[in-house]
């Protein structure tokens, strides 16, 4: 008997996405496909542009807005898969995911598999997302849409509402329970990368530091299944790579008066002492050759208060090179 895959799609004022989100689900080429589409409040449209498909493999539930988090748990709450993928409803997905996730399930009896991503713009424009091992949290990524998961795997698990950054505070979790978690090179997820409204894209808002209670979020779910011993060496990387590194050089250096961004980046120094006092002998660097060390330079001048000099150090190139690729 052919397996069920559930699909969890998000929707929230997404009206001028959703149409190849969904489309993208439907022209899988393995077809015994569960799709909840979780219409979470939208106001823009979106519901009515859901009501268009005709397929019984779709299921609509309609729920205030509670957020992508609230979205997601009711997906979880309501899938009868022995499956189940995470699609945003602003991104798309290759005909091909499940299908390809279905045979290496079958070759090597995964119950995770993490493929990987294209990044996409608005002018179309592709950029191949490459993975190392697949295994460290920091290389399987803290998303929840570039995973293949064993419905098991989610079980007592949900994602904690109210917060952003909500995937990273529980899909750590899930990649840490996983048994056998194998990696494909195969780019099987389309990410928009340059939606202005996207949560990614909002940088001027200190509410990037929600980063801190979710990556707590890890710590006690992992306690909870006595696993947080064993892995703390992953989490202590976790919490350089998203609160130092992404938080730092990705959204601190946008923030409005360097007044507000010296005080964000000592709640950053002040959160890294205390929970791993040693931090900075953890040998964990962000990139590769030179980007690494320059990296490294940036987050020494930034956390020591020379937010000036470190602007020199990374943003200014930072920017140039962005604008440049358009990534």
């Amino acid at each position: 008997m052919q397996p069920l895959v559930s699909v969890i799609v998000p929707v929230y004022n997404v009206k001028n996405y959703v149409e190849r989100c969904v489309e993208s689900i439907l022209q899988q080429t393995y077809t015994h496909l569960e799709i909840i589409l979780v219409d979470d409040g939208s106001t823009d449209g979106s519901s009515e542009l859901l009501k268009k498909w005709h397929d019984a493999r779709i299921r609509i539930i309609t729920q205030e807005n509670g957020g992508q988090a609230a979205a997601r748990n009711t997906g979880l709450d309501e899938m009868t898969g022995d499956y189940l993928i995470m699609v945003d409803s602003d991104d798309y997905i290759a005909t091909n995911l499940v299908e390809k996730c279905l045979e290496t399930v079958d070759k090597t009896k995964a119950d995770l598999v993490i493929f990987t991503s294209n990044n996409i713009n608005q002018d179309g424009d592709m950029q191949y997302i490459p993975r190392n091992s697949g295994y460290l949290l920091t290389d399987a990524g803290s998303v929840p849409w570039n995973k293949f998961y064993t419905a098991s795997l989610w079980e007592n698990l949900r994602f904690k509402t109210g917060y952003w950054y909500e995937d990273l505070g529980i899909v750590p979790v899930v990649v840490l329970r996983a048994m056998n978690p194998v990696k494909i090179e195969d780019a099987l997820y389309y990410y928009v990368t340059d939606r202005a409204d996207s949560q990614s894209n909002l940088q001027k808002d200190t509410k990037f530091l929600d980063v801190i209670p979710m990556l707590d979020n890890v710590k006690v779910e992992l306690e909870k299944l006595q696993a947080y011993e064993p892995h703390k060496k992953e989490v202590e990387t976790l919490y350089m790579e998203h609160l130092v590194y992404r938080t730092v050089l990705r959204k601190i250096i946008y923030l409005e008066g360097i007044k507000e961004r010296k005080e964000a980046l000592q709640i950053v120094r002040k959160t890294m002492n205390t929970e791993f006092p040693k931090w900075w002998k953890n040998g964990y660097r962000s990139g590769s050759g030179a980007t690494a060390k320059l990296k490294a330079l940036a987050i020494h001048l930034y956390l020591r208060g020379f937010v000036r000099l470190g602007d020199l150090v990374w943003k200014v190139p930072f920017e140039k090179r962005r604008k440049q690729t358009g990534f």
